[in-house]
C-alpha cells in the first residue's frame, strides 16, 4: 500500500521535457541526486564564482545543452525542464532551446534567477512558464542577461505566441542585474496574469508589443527602455473585476513605439518615476496615443515627457492631474482628451499640440497646479456633439497660460471662473471670455497682437498688474485675477494699447 501511494505521488510531480524550444511534452521528472553527483541541498558555485545558497538547483547552459545538479529540473536536449517549486540558478549559453515552468498540480512559487545567462529559441519563447502559482526571475547582482525569440530577420505574426518571456501565470521581475529581451517573433514580454516590475535594468526590442501584462502591469522600480513595432508596455484583459490596470509608482522608464506608447484596458495610473514616452506610427492607420487608457486615467507624481504622433495624454473616460511634472507635444492630435471629465488639480503641464490642447467631452476642470499651452486649434475645449448639455469650463484655481491659433476658450456649457490666474490668447470667429455666473473678474480685449510678445495689463492710472503671453498671432486675449477690481483696463503691447471693463 505504501509503494502504492510512492508511485502516485510520483506520477504526479511528472513534467517533462523534450525536443526542442516550441512544442513541450510530458516525460518523467528528474530523480534526486545520488550520493555520487552530490546532495541537492549542497552549496554550488555560481557562474559568478559564488556560493549558491542551499537548496538552490544549478542550471549550466552550453551551447546546444545544459546541465543540472539539484531536483527538480529535467533536460533534453536543448530543453531545460523545471518541474516543481523552488529556486533556481541558471548561467551559460543556449544556442537554439528553452526554459520550460511547469508544476502541473503541485501549485507552488518558482524563483528563477538569471546568473549570467543568455538563451535563444529560434521558434518560441525563451523561457516559457506553463504552470507555477507565482514566477519570480531575478537579475543576479553583477550580471548581464538575454532573453531571444526568433531572429531580427523575422516578420512578426500576430497568432504566435513568441514572446521572449512568456508566462500563464504570475510575473515579478527584480534584482539589480541587467536583461536584455528581444522579441523577433512578436513580442517582448507576455504574461497572461499580472506582471510586477520591482527592479533591474531591462532593455526591450520586439517587433509586436513590447511589455504585455493581460491582467495587470504594476512598474516600481529599476531602469526600463522598451522599443516596440506596436504598443509599448500595455495590459489587455478586464474580463476579471479590477483588472485590466497599468500602474506606474517608479523607476526609470523610457517607451519609443510604432502603436501607443503605455496603454491600459481599464485604468492607467502614474504616481511617481521618470516616464518618456514617444510614438512615430501613422495615426490614419493606427493608434498610436501616447498614454492611453478605457478607464480612469490618473498622473499624481513623477516627471513625464511626452511626444506624440497622436492624442499625447488620452482617455475614454476621465483625466485627473493630481501632481507631477508633465511636458507634452502633440504632433498631429490634442494634447489632453477625455471622453468624459478631464480636472487639473495640482501638478505643472505644459503642452505643445497640433490639435485642441486640453478638451474634455463633459466637465473641464482646473483647481489647482499650472498649465502652459500652445494650441493649433482651440485651447481649452468642453463640450461634444456627442454629449448634449454637457461641455462646462470651471477655473477654480491654479495659474493658466494659453496660446491659440483657434479660440482660448470654447465651452458649450459655458466658462465660469471663481478662483485662480488666467490669461490666454486666440484667434477665434467671435471672442467669448467666461461668463456673468463667474465670482471672479475677466478682462475680454479685441486686439491684434503679434506672436511670441508680452502684452501688459494696467489699470486706468497706468500700474501694471499682469501680463499676457503670446506664443502665436492672436486677435482677442483674456485676462482674470484674484485681485482684479471694477474698472477700465489697457492692454499695452509697443505702440498698441486697446481697452476692456473688469465684469
Amino acid at each position: 500500500m505504501k509503494k502504492g501511494l510512492v508511485l502516485l505521488l510520483l506520477c504526479a510531480l511528472c513534467l517533462g521535457a523534450l525536443t526542442g524550444c516550441g512544442d513541450i511534452a510530458i516525460g518523467p521528472a528528474p530523480a534526486a541526486p545520488s550520493a555520487e553527483s552530490g546532495s541537492a541541498s549542497a552549496p554550488a558555485a555560481s557562474a559568478s564564482g559564488g556560493i549558491e545558497p542551499a537548496g538552490v538547483s544549478v542550471i549550466t547552459l552550453s551551447g546546444s545543452g545544459a546541465k543540472a545538479s539539484g531536483g527538480g529540473v529535467s533536460v533534453s536536449g536543448s530543453v531545460v525542464t523545471i518541474a516543481s517549486p523552488g529556486e533556481y540558478s541558471v548561467s551559460g549559453t543556449l544556442d537554439d532551446g528553452c526554459i520550460v515552468v511547469n508544476t502541473g498540480e503541485v501549485k507552488g512559487d518558482v524563483r528563477l534567477t538569471l546568473n549570467g545567462a543568455s538563451v535563444t529559441c529560434l521558434s518560441g519563447a525563451a523561457i516559457r512558464v506553463e504552470q507555477a502559482k507565482n514566477f519570480d526571475l531575478v537579475l543576479a547582482d553583477g550580471t548581464q542577461n538575454r532573453l531571444v525569440s526568433g531572429t531580427q530577420s523575422d516578420t512578426v505574426e500576430e497568432k504566435l505566441e513568441g514572446a521572449a518571456l512568456f508566462s500563464e501565470d504570475d510575473v515579478d521581475i527584480l534584482g539589480s542585474g541587467s536583461l536584455e529581451i528581444c522579441g523577433y517573433l512578436n513580442n517582448g514580454i507576455t504574461c497572461k496574469d499580472d506582471l510586477d516590475i520591482l527592479s533591474g535594468t531591462l532593455t526591450v526590442t520586439a517587433v509586436n508589443n513590447g511589455i504585455k501584462g493581460s491582467e495587470s502591469v504594476e512598474i516600481s522600480g529599476g531602469s526600463l527602455a522598451v522599443t516596440a513595432g506596436n504598443d509599448g508596455i500595455k495590459s489587455s484583459s478586464a474580463k476579471k473585476e479590477g483588472k485590466g490596470f497599468v500602474t506606474i509608482s517608479g523607476g526609470s522608464i523610457t517607451v519609443s513605439a510604432g502603436g501607443d506608447g503605455i496603454a491600459a484596458e481599464t485604468d492607467l495610473t502614474v504616481t511617481g518615476g521618470e516616464v518618456q514616452v514617444t510614438t512615430h506610427g501613422e495615426r490614419e492607420l493606427v493608434s498610436c496615443k501616447a498614454l492611453k487608457a478605457k478607464g480612469t486615467l490618473t498622473v499624481s507624481g513623477g516627471t513625464l515627457d511626452i511626444d506624440s504622433a497622436d492624442h499625447a495624454i488620452h482617455s475614454a473616460a476621465d483625466i485627473r492631474i493630481d501632481g507631477g511634472t508633465l511636458t507634452i507635444v502633440s504632433r498631429a492630435g490634442k494634447g489632453l482628451s477625455a471622453h468624459g471629465s478631464l480636472e487639473i488639480a495640482d501638478g505643472f503641464v505644459d503642452v505643445i499640440s497640433a490639435d485642441d490642447g486640453v478638451e474634455a467631452h463633459d466637465t473641464l476642470t482646473i483647481s489647482g497646479g499650472g498649465l502652459r499651452l500652445l494650441a493649433g486649434a482651440d485651447g481649452l475645449k468642453a463640450g461634444s456633439k456627442n454629449a448634449p448639455g454637457a461641455g462646462t469650463l470651471l477655473i477654480a484655481g491654479g495659474s493658466v497660460t494659453l496660446s491659440a491659433h483657434a479660440d482660448p476658450i470654447d465651452a458649450k456649457g459655458g466658462a465660469v471662473i471663481t478662483s485662480g490666474s488666467f490669461s490666454g490668447v486666440g484667434t477665434p470667429k467671435t471672442p467669448k471670455g467666461f461668463s456673468s455666473d463667474s465670482s471672479q473678474r475677466s478682462l475680454l480685449f479685441a486686439f491684434n497682437g503679434a506672436g511670441d510678445t508680452a502684452a501688459e495689463v494696467r489699470t486706468a492710472d497706468g500700474t501694471v498688474v499682469g501680463a499676457i503671453e503670446a506664443r502665436c498671432g492672436y486677435t482677442c486675449a483674456i485676462f482674470s485675477h484674484p485681485e482684479l477690481e471694477s474698472g477700465t483696463y489697457s492692454l499695452n503691447c509697443r505702440t498698441l494699447t486697446a481697452y476692456a471693463d473688469a465684469s
